[in-house]
């Protein structure tokens, strides 16, 4: 027996200021009406790649199962008028398209959402103001704040990802629409800018000053995002965490540990668990994969993680939690499901932070991490230069772009852990497995002789050959200080399983570049900085004592059961 689907393209939805945006509407055999699949996406929405692959759902098994789904360009995008402003207009536009949906007769009321990315904004932005009929999200792949988290990262501009998301995915179209309305001479260097760096991304991240005339033609949001005022003070900003913690949005949020938007995927996650009190009353669900930002295969950095590994079935997922949330109920499905590397195993927790998880700290040595303090003191120093950063090899980031991920997870450290200006840090092997799921963070005592400068941080695996694997890695910009202080440096959330023979290593430099713009530690803005402006320091980083430096790890002392992977929830 055949099954009819129909397609209505290019359908005009006006929005509150007459601005018209066009969608395309699948409909399922029948009559109707239906729960609705809405994505709002600035990424074409013919275009698979981002709507499905991306996203984790399956149309066809979608409509199969009973649901409409309408895919509609945002504002400033490809088939719908207006101006690109990102994050700008997705509230009002949101609520806008949840009117004319209500409006229509294939839709029952029933409205859920899902994406990935910044198709995951429109989703966050949309929840925070508790519409009508948002029955349930599914935000994948992204964050609830586009400042910290998205954009910046303690301080740091996220370049690598910023750069990309210009050359691959918002330049050419935002480019092509702004022509009519630019100078010649501004339409000559946007176009000239975009070809070279289309042609060649990593001359992109090394020209200087990174925001110049040329760059604020091509993509006039860089100008804020290239703001080290925004920067400095983004940490502090919540946006709209506040409103998010009060919504009646059930979410799931999908996300990787090898993704640049984890943190904040995590703490979304984390700021929609506290609605409710009781493990039992939660309906939010948590699924963290080993994924990386528009890879979500199962081979990740320089290892094949098994069978289990990809997103192939997150549309099973996600249908399966839009079933429970439009029925009023949880899903059937533990809060909380993980991918652990190392054993490359999914676990199902009860709750999130891990239940009876507990800090492990290992204080630094002088090229060694024990578990009780090293009585003697010492300190070791390294020149840092903007000129010669330490390059990015692996890690949560989106190098070298969106359809390869080549440089993101887990990868080899060799050539990074033989540069004079990055410290290693070693354990003794172990003696016994050891699982760390959760948070990792360093408390460091450091000096610095520049006004200003990076301190950066990433946790490895050092096997029994001695090859040494980049598991997770953080950064903090701080204001220089030639005296010894403080600073807490948040490397990020992994999950690994340290086998016995293994052991743990801290790396300390002052870069991490392109994943993170250059800190010309001369107390300039970094964007705009020329190269001859920038300045090498002497960074220096103490150890001894109670109070020493050392580096914190969440352990999990009893692991959760395994479950078979995702797919298997309906």
């Amino acid at each position: 027996m055949s099954t009819t689907f129909q397609l209505h393209d290019n359908v005009e939805i006006t929005m509150r200021d007459g601005i018209v945006l066009t969608a395309c509407v699948w409909l399922p055999q029948g009559e109707g009406p239906w729960p609705v699949l809405l994505q709002r996406t600035p990424y074409r929405k013919e275009d698979a790649f981002g709507t499905q692959y991306i996203s984790g759902m399956d149309f066809m098994a979608a409509l199969r199962r009973g649901y409409a789904i309408v895919v509609q360009d945002t504002r400033g995008r490809f088939g719908s008028d207006g101006d690109f402003l990102p994050f700008v207009h997705e509230g009002d536009d949101g609520e806008d398209t949840l009117a004319w949906l209500h409006e229509q007769g294939f839709c029952n009321g029933q409205i859920t959402m899902f994406g990935a990315s910044y198709v995951g904004a429109t989703q966050v932005l949309l929840a925070a103001r508790n519409p009508d009929g948002l029955v349930a999200i599914s935000p994948h792949l992204t964050t609830a704040r586009h400042g910290e988290t998205w954009t910046y990262r303690s301080g740091a501009i996220e370049l690598g990802f910023l750069l990309l998301w210009i050359i691959e995915s918002l330049g050419p179209e935002d480019l092509r629409r702004r022509l009519s309305d630019l100078p010649p001479d501004a339409v000559q260097s946007g176009k000239r800018l975009l070809a070279l760096m289309q042609q060649d991304p990593a001359s992109a991240f090394e020209r200087l000053p990174l925001l110049d005339h040329d760059m604020a033609a091509l993509a006039p949001y860089a100008v804020d995002w290239f703001n080290d005022h925004n920067a400095a003070s983004a940490s502090g900003n919540l946006e709209h965490l506040e409103q998010l913690a009060v919504c009646d949005v059930p979410m799931l949020v999908s996300c990787g540990w090898n993704d640049l938007f984890v943190e904040g995927s995590i703490e979304l996650f984390e700021t929609v668990r506290r609605r409710r009190d009781r493990a039992d009353d939660v309906k939010d669900r948590l699924i963290i994969g080993p994924w990386s930002h528009g890879n979500p295969s199962d081979w990740q950095g320089d290892f094949w993680l098994g069978n289990n590994a990809s997103t192939s079935a997150l549309w099973d997922e996600q249908l399966h939690f839009f079933d429970a949330a439009r029925e009023g109920r949880a899903p059937e499905t533990p809060m909380v499901r993980y991918f652990r590397q190392g054993s490359n195993s999914w676990h199902a927790a009860p709750d999130w932070p891990l239940p009876g998880s507990v800090r492990k700290t290992l204080f630094l040595g002088e090229t060694t991490l024990w578990a009780d303090p090293c009585e003697s003191c010492w300190q070791r120093s390294y020149r840092a230069d903007p000129g010669h950063p330490v390059p990015t090899v692996g890690g949560a980031n989106f190098l070298p772009g969106l359809l390869q991920g080549r440089n993101s997870g887990l990868k080899d450290q060799s050539a990074i852990e033989r540069r004079d200006d990055v410290l290693i840090f070693t354990s003794s092997p172990l003696e016994e497995p050891l699982e760390v799921t959760g948070l990792v963070e360093a408390t460091l005592k450091v000096s610095s002789s520049a006004p200003g400068t990076d301190w950066t941080a990433r946790l490895c695996v050092v096997d029994p050959t001695g090859r040494s694997i980049g598991l997770v890695d953080g950064i903090i910009r701080t204001a220089g200080n030639d005296e010894q202080h403080a600073i807490n440096l948040k490397l990020g959330h992994v999950s690994y399983l340290f086998r016995p023979g293994e052991r743990i290593r801290l790396q300390i430099a002052s870069s991490n570049f392109p994943r993170f713009d250059r800190n010309p530690q001369t107390g300039t803005s970094s964007t705009t900085t020329p190269a001859e402006r920038f300045a090498v320091a002497e960074n220096t980083i103490y150890g001894g004592g109670a109070l020493g430096s050392a580096l914190h790890l969440t352990i999990v002392p009893a692991s959760f059961p395994t479950v078979d992977g995702l797919g298997s929830a309906a």
